[in-house]
Order: structure tokens, then sequence, then C-alpha cells
């Protein structure tokens, strides 16, 4: 099955196709907002990881611990150019010392390999693009680890149900699959695309409901966690996507590309700019790296990280010029739309070194 094929069984099962992303929209309208979701990511990809020195190796290139995270575990990172612009963003999961997969935008891996690869070349290690080989699926909702523990028969007891930080293989047909725990509402699925139709039929048929891409992108928004795109890359510093207080980024682990330029900022507290969640009335979706500004013609204060559709609004993470903010200013897109913003689910301003 290659990925024109899976849009065709997707099709058949329901789906509208818009720049790629798979909407559930009218099959969605007599369901409960309570209901586990099902959700394809094709427009998500990933880069595998492999060989004696893969940890290594990216220690020292990627801002999150690695050597601290256990096996089998995940967490938020990214990778930064000498000036300490993340050129990607990722959830990087680590199967061992010696397998790590990055899931991050199909459309960013390409620059994020490429990027890593010339740092590759004095260790063991192996890097490529699985985007088209490998698959992800997502189950959102209310505890979604332990529901996606007890439909991938991946614990035989509560105790041992998925939580959030934590990733799984298992079985499928003969072949290895992953499932790791963004949080407690996300669990994200990686399986070889050839046996994604079957995993889907089976999931839909035990009870979460088909969705569209924009709930899981919703739901990353809602928990105040950015993406990187290719219109993004080198736009923004780790701090300015409050990536230091979601655990992505270490200050005791040493050297990694862009560290003094990360550390300084931090030690001096020199952000001038951090990323907030907002609402703007319903209409075109803005594009990550769009300008956001001030009223009448006003200078450029921001820019937009990622943007969803929340019922008739859009919702949105913006990073933006923290003085501005401050002073109660009026901030709006180029088209006229005001932000309204939003509580983030965690202290965006709070000290990772206190």
């Amino acid at each position: 099955m290659d990925q024109q094929q899976w849009q065709e069984f997707l099709s058949s099962q329901g789906a509208q196709w818009n720049d790629g992303a798979a909407d559930f929209s009218p099959a969605e309208n007599g369901s409960s907002g309570a209901e586990l979701r099902l959700i394809d990511l094709s427009p998500m990809g990933a880069i595998a990881i492999n060989g004696p020195d893969s940890q290594k190796f990216l220690q020292g290139q990627l801002t999150c611990d690695l050597v601290k995270l256990p096996d089998e575990h995940l967490t938020l990172g990214s990778h930064c150019n000498p000036k300490g612009r993340m050129i990607s963003a990722f959830h990087a999961l680590k199967i061992s010392q010696t397998e790590f997969v990055l899931l991050l935008p199909r459309d960013l891996v390409t620059t994020a390999l490429t990027a890593l690869k010339k740092y590759a070349v004095f260790f063991k290690t192996q890097l490529e693009d699985v985007s088209d080989s490998q698959h992800w699926l997502a189950l959102c909702g209310r505890d979604a680890g332990a529901a996606a523990s007890q439909l991938l028969n991946l614990s035989h007891d509560s105790s041992s149900d998925l939580i959030p930080g934590q990733l799984r293989s298992f079985d499928h047909n003969g072949h290895r699959a992953l499932a790791a725990c963004l949080g407690e509402r996300n669990v994200v699925i990686q399986l070889p695309l050839e046996q994604t139709a079957d995993l889907w039929q089976k999931l839909a048929g035990s009870g979460p409901v088909p969705s569209s891409y924009c709930r899981w992108q919703y739901q990353l928004i809602e928990a105040g966690v950015p993406q990187v795109y290719q219109s993004s890359s080198e736009m923004f510093i780790p701090q300015m996507v409050n990536l230091q207080v979601l655990g992505g980024v270490s200050f005791k682990k040493g050297c990694y590309t862009g560290q003094e330029v990360v550390a300084r900022m931090q030690y001096l507290g020199a952000a001038k700019r951090r990323m907030y969640r907002a609402r703007i009335d319903g209409g075109e979706l803005p594009q990550p790296a769009a300008e956001i500004f001030t009223p009448a013609g006003g200078s450029s204060v921001g820019n937009i990280v990622q943007a969803s559709r929340a019922g008739d609004d859009v919702e949105l993470l913006a990073v933006l010029t923290k003085s501005k903010v401050a002073d109660g200013e009026s901030l709006q897109l180029a088209d006229g739309r005001v932000l309204e913003l939003l509580e983030l689910p965690y202290d965006a301003d709070a000290d990772p070194l206190a």
C-alpha cells in the first residue's frame, strides 16, 4: 500500500481530503465530545536513527537530554542552528540507546534530516526518512493512555497502562508497531503503512470515532505544545515557543549545536518573546509563520506557530512580544482579525533553573 492507496481507503471510510489531511467532519456531527477519537496523521512524518553511536550523536545535537531519558520513553526536543534558531522541533522517542524515532511535520522532514546528517558523518549511526514506509495514527480523548493500552493489548492490568511520557512496542500481524503517550489525552501509533488499514478497521470497530486531523492539532494547541514547519524553520529560539518549560531543553547536559545562545538567553533572562494561546474569529486558517501586528498598520509583534479550527472559531499558538501583551495592546492578523488571548495549561514564565 502506498500513500495514494491509503487515501483511497480512508475515502471509502468517509474521509474527505484537504491539503493531505483527512477530514471526517460530517461523520462526527452526531458524536460526543467526550468520546475517544481515531485520527489519521498523514501530515506527520518521521526520522529513524539507528546504530551504536545514535545516543551519543543526538546528545551532541539536540536540546533535550537523551542520556537521562529512560529507554521506552519520549521527550520534546529541538535541533538548532549555531545561532540557536530551531531548524526542527519534535517528539523524540527513545526505544533504546541505539534506536530513536523523531516525530515531526512531514513537510519539515527533508530539511531536518539534511541538517542532522551534516553532523553524523563521524558517528556509527544511520538516519533515514521513514515517512512513506511508516505511518502514524492517533487516539485522542480522556485517559487516552489507558484506552490505548486496552485496545492494543499493551498491558494486563490498569497498573501497567501507558502513561504520559512512555512508549511501548507491540506486535501487529507479525510487524513491530509503537504506541507513544504524548499526554493525558493523546497517544500516537506508528506502524508499517501496509498494516495501517487493518489496524484502522480494528480500532474503528472497537469504539473510537474516526475524526479529523484538525482535532489532533487542537489537542496540541490546547496543551500549549508547539510544532515547527518548513515555513517557520530557523525562526524561533526554543524559549520563544516555551520549550524550556515543557521539558524540551536541558541546561545541564553540556554542549550541543546552538547551546551557547540558548543558555545565554536563559541565564540573562533575555527572551523578549514567548508563545501564547489565542482565539480569533473563524475564516481562513492562518498559516505557520504568518505575522501578527499592532492595529492601523502597526509594526510586526509576532508570528503564528500553528492554528486549528475549533467550532466556529480558530485557536492558535503564537509567539508574541511580551511587552506588547503586558501593555494590553490589541494584536491582530494582517486581515484584521483580533487575537483574544487564552490561558495555557502551564506557567510559561516559570524558570526551569529555579
